[in-house]
């Protein structure tokens, strides 16, 4: 299968409200199990390898829930011959798609053109009819990455932040208020030399 179609194939549908949760915890990175990032600490929560081609990491504060949370930080990395543009553009054409049932989706691109890498800013929410149960606003840096093992792919690194019921109002407001800043803290952060194992 093309590695470029298969990255389709494996994104388109994966969400933060749809992934299968698992009990196992493995660090597929080799990277510390605590992150620290905007003076929090993330504690490795839940990590994922579906297929030969994906991985992902969860990190929460600790007392938090990967089920019921205010903040996380998530990494993935899809190994791939696609550029970095290609994986963030495949998340809005999923976003464009989510609009005809989600009214809060709304979503906007960064391009660091010296360091060929990408910024998707982007909230979503979910609940039933006109009652919202969540919003979840999500900034994801997008970047070409090999590590020394050579496995050659792109490395999301990103940060998920949620409001719940009635919090949802300044939740959102929030999030308008403090859009520049959270992409500046996201673009600065060191993205982590995962190595696959």
């Amino acid at each position: 299968m093309n590695k470029l179609f298969s990255l389709s194939i494996l994104f388109l549908g994966l969400s933060a409200f749809t992934i299968k949760k698992s009990d196992a915890v493995k660090n597929f990175y080799g990277i510390p199990e605590t992150l620290t990032f905007d003076k929090v600490d993330f504690k490795l929560s839940a990590s994922y390898h579906p297929n030969e081609h994906y991985y992902k990491q969860e990190y929460i504060p600790s007392g938090e829930s990967p089920d019921h949370f205010n903040a996380m930080l998530v990494i993935d990395f899809y190994i791939t011959d696609a550029p970095n543009k290609k994986l963030a553009e495949l998340k809005e054409k999923e976003l464009d798609a989510r609009k005809k049932t989600d009214v809060v989706v709304n979503y906007e691109q960064f391009e660091n053109t010296e360091l060929n890498e990408y910024i998707l800013d982007f909230i979503l929410s979910d609940g039933k009819g006109d009652k919202l149960n969540v919003v979840e606003h999500n900034v994801y840096h997008y970047a070409n990455y090999t590590d020394k093992a050579g496995h050659k792919g792109i490395l999301l690194f990103g940060i998920s932040k949620r409001g719940y019921g009635d919090d949802i109002p300044t939740f959102i407001k929030l999030v308008k208020e403090n859009k520049i800043d959270n992409v500046n803290k996201l673009s600065s952060y060191p993205l982590p030399k995962i190595e696959i194992n």
